[in-house]
């Protein structure tokens, strides 16, 4: 399936869209989504709204425009960063006047910056990641931000510099976060003080466009989805947790979680990425205590035998161990027939075929869920040729009232 629906579960209808824009998230979903599954709901039956998984903040962006009240887990602290700043500090930013205009200077101070590179002495290890001179103007530029009084305006700001740190990179998004390779950076304007005005022409645009209008501030529960405890909290979720194929999703971010902060050097990275849900090879550890499924099972004893490294047995196992506990925490947060709304895909390894779907389906209605939809949004293929699909379940919390 190709087009508009099928784009419907990537990130890319969210490029023009006010706020979301922001930052491009590539594991993300776009706002359209949200948009129809709330209305195949019933936008006045939902009023408070869930993302197990946070991400760039997509449902609760959405979920605010509609007047919903929002919550969310998320183990990155820079998606966190993200998620607040573009719903709570915007609505602060929104409201007034004041914070408007110092936005508005802080772009005509930069703009009237002459920023020559001079060395930069340390950088724990991250240099390696840009060119010299192209490091030194980000850094000052970071500076300047610093320097902002206001914490509504300078978040914005954090957020429109952190936005274009791969931009300006010697790296690209391909999947991983990764070196460009030949002509990947051919045509791109690496220019930092170019493009962090141009960026920050765009944050000021959203933020005074009426059409754009946000209502409700959102809420983190807490970092991990499987430590929310509580009876019939929420009306509804709608999340993409992490896809079993081996992504570092911290990794791919670490050039904005080193820019604002949130890690020192690499060796921050393993740390956190050890915290989230087991998806990749390497949130594989001996620390981390994984039961295997009696649903699982069958596809761990296939797999086995042809894996090309013993971490993948362990890593599907520990998944579907992880998301266990997400979901049997949200057959207790989500009230009595309310929603649970999941974008998934499945996967391959080593020619066996993982039917993730299948597996969370089994997972939520062990749990009390029931499933009343799912829909086929794109057609895939793993690097062997396996097909391979994205798709929304959908499911209803059976337990009584």
């Amino acid at each position: 399936m190709s087009g508009v629906r099928g784009r419907e579960g990537t990130f890319y209808l969210n490029k023009k869209e006010a706020i979301h824009r922001w930052f491009a998230y590539m594991e993300g979903y776009s706002g359209i989504l949200v948009e129809k599954e709330l209305e195949r709901i019933g936008y006045d039956r939902v009023h408070t709204l869930y993302d197990p998984f946070g991400g760039c903040g997509t449902s609760l962006l959405t979920a605010s425009r509609h007047h919903m009240i929002p919550f969310y887990s998320e183990v990155n602290p820079f998606m966190g960063f993200v998620c607040d700043v573009k719903i709570n500090h915007v609505i602060h930013i929104r409201e007034s006047a004041q914070k408007r205009q110092l936005l508005r200077e802080h772009y005509r101070y930069v703009s009237g910056l002459g920023l020559a590179a001079c060395p930069v002495s340390d950088y724990q290890g991250f240099e390696k990641f840009y060119d010299a001179s192209r490091l030194s103007v980000l850094l000052q530029i970071l500076a300047v931000i610093g320097e902002i009084e206001d914490e509504d305006v300078k978040n914005v700001c954090l957020v429109a510099i952190a936005s274009i740190a791969v931009q300006v990179s010697k790296m690209v998004r391909r999947g991983d976060l990764r070196y460009a390779k030949g002509n990947e950076k051919e045509g791109v304007n690496q220019n930092v003080k170019e493009v962090y005005l141009e960026k920050l022409r765009q944050v000021i645009q959203d933020i005074e466009d009426e059409g754009a209008g946000l209502f409700t501030e959102v809420t983190k529960i807490s970092d991990d989805a499987r430590d929310v405890r509580g009876s019939n909290l929420f009306d509804c979720v709608i999340t993409s947790p992490p896809y079993l194929n081996g992504t570092n999703y911290i990794r791919n971010t670490k050039l904005e979680l080193k820019l604002l902060g949130f890690v020192g050097s690499e060796k921050d990275l393993p740390p956190l990425h050890s915290k989230g849900i087991m998806a990749g090879i390497n949130s594989v550890s001996k620390r981390n205590h994984v039961e295997i499924l009696p649903c699982v099972k069958p596809y761990l004893d296939e797999l086995e035998p042809v894996a090309y490294d013993k971490r993948i047995s362990v890593m599907v196992a520990g998944y579907f161990y992880d998301m266990d506990r997400v979901i049997r925490s949200l057959g207790e947060t989500v009230k009595p027939s309310g929603s649970f709304i999941m974008d998934i895909g499945d996967s391959a390894f080593s020619g066996v075929h993982i039917p993730t779907h299948v597996l969370l389906e089994r997972i939520a209605i062990s749990h009390g869920f029931e499933k009343y939809g799912e829909e086929v949004l794109r057609v895939r293929h793993s690097k062997n040729g396996t097909k391979l699909s994205q798709r929304v379940l959908r499911f209803r919390n059976a337990k009584e009232t």
